[in-house]
């Protein structure tokens, strides 16, 4: 008597039929994954810079005030999904007044336009999932803080 060893091309289309549908749900899960962690620095660094200028003002009564810090400010890229070093010192405009750097790279990038000695709101431009469509989050001396713009909101 003579077996066959082996699978039918029934059973193999079926295994990768199954296997296609699982990859075709799990893949942009898994890609959404990847942009809510590379967003995740935005929050963590506006707080940190929000608790810098609140720390700034009871040491001299005033905030820091139009300061910008663009990743690559020469070509105009203002952020994208790149990791990019924070510059010296020197080059951090009132951020380093502040005492604040972030830890490590940066993908987005970072402002107080229009502080006075009263109140500041702090915005960070983000686009880590380089579809062109910037986000904006901001955060005022008050914690009120949200995203605006983009599609990047999706925390």
């Amino acid at each position: 008597m003579r077996t066959k060893a082996g699978f039918t091309m029934v059973e193999l289309i079926v295994t990768v039929a199954i296997i296609g549908i699982l990859a075709a749900i799990g893949v942009p899960s898994w890609l959404q994954s990847q942009s809510r962690a590379k967003r995740a620095e935005v929050p963590a660094n506006v707080e940190g810079i929000r608790v810098a200028e609140l720390a700034y003002f009871a040491t001299f009564d005033t905030f820091v005030a139009e300061t910008v810090w663009y990743p690559d400010a020469l070509t105009g890229t203002a952020a994208d999904k790149q990791l990019r070093a924070w510059p010296e010192a020197d080059n951090a405009g009132g951020f380093t007044s502040l005492g604040w750097r972030p830890y490590g790279a940066v993908r987005a990038a970072y402002s107080i336009p229009d502080g006075d000695w009263d109140s500041f709101e702090i915005q960070a431009l983000s686009d880590v999932d380089a579809d062109g469509d910037t986000a904006l989050f901001w955060c005022t001396e008050a914690a009120a803080c949200d995203w605006e713009a983009g599609d990047e909101n999706v925390f």
